[in-house]
């Protein structure tokens, strides 16, 4: 089986309901005949929490596919980050702090790429009538934070694990562009795109219940 990182945001300053918390809850409770276990876990908007949650989910869990979820106010649809860039804006983060840095891993690249095919991506959410469009820069708060702690995890393992992260709009009910069934057979779509690239046995098979698999820290 396939090991599969889910990750959402808890609210930050300017965004007392954070989607992509409920999205990566709720997408484990829909997918059926998904031949990959799913590990969820809603991360606090903090630098400090978030570099050490990164380490600690990929060094325990060490997943094949990493999917890390995330607001973006101006979003219309799904976006595909293509990148993370190794910096960090001194912004306050949900707790008031800021970062340690403005360098997320000194010595490191200024770039890293996800492996990902983004345009196949894009081009099989589109076929589902799904408005998704390409990003070379998440940001430099903590999606971008997060996306290249994971990028760099990813690149001193073996075997060359798949991570990805996608912006998504706000909820229907905070007037975003797409409706909660919308983000869910999104969010399906890529995973399944995720599971199809991290492994050639990523077949269906027989339900198991559509469980899902919490990490507890």
């Amino acid at each position: 089986m396939v090991r599969v990182l889910l990750t959402g945001f808890g609210p930050f300053p300017g965004a007392s309901i954070n989607p992509s918390a409920w999205l990566a809850e709720t997408l484990p409770e829909r997918v059926r005949n998904l031949d990959g276990d799913l590990y969820v876990r809603v991360l606090p908007t903090e630098w400090a929490q978030v570099a050490h949650l990164a380490s600690h989910l990929h060094e325990t869990l060490q997943p094949r596919v990493t999917i890390h979820f995330g607001l973006s106010q101006s979003a219309r649809g799904f976006r595909i980050e293509r990148s993370a860039h190794n910096r960090a804006n001194p912004r306050a983060d949900a707790s008031g702090a800021l970062p340690s840095s403005r360098v997320i891993s000194p010595g490191a690249p200024d770039r890293r790429d996800t492996s990902l095919p983004a345009g196949a991506l894009i081009a099989a959410l589109r076929r589902r009538g799904i408005e998704a469009a390409p990003s070379r820069s998440a940001g430099r708060y903590l999606c971008n934070f997060l996306y290249y702690l994971s990028l760099d995890h990813a690149a001193r393992r073996e075997g060359s694990p798949i991570v990805l992260f996608v912006h998504i709009p706000p909820g229907a009910s905070q007037g975003g562009a797409l409706s909660d069934a919308a983000l869910l057979e999104g969010a399906e779509t890529i995973l399944r795109f995720a599971l199809s690239a991290g492994s050639k046995d990523a077949r269906p098979r027989a339900s198991r219940g559509g469980a899902s698999r919490r990490v507890a820290l």
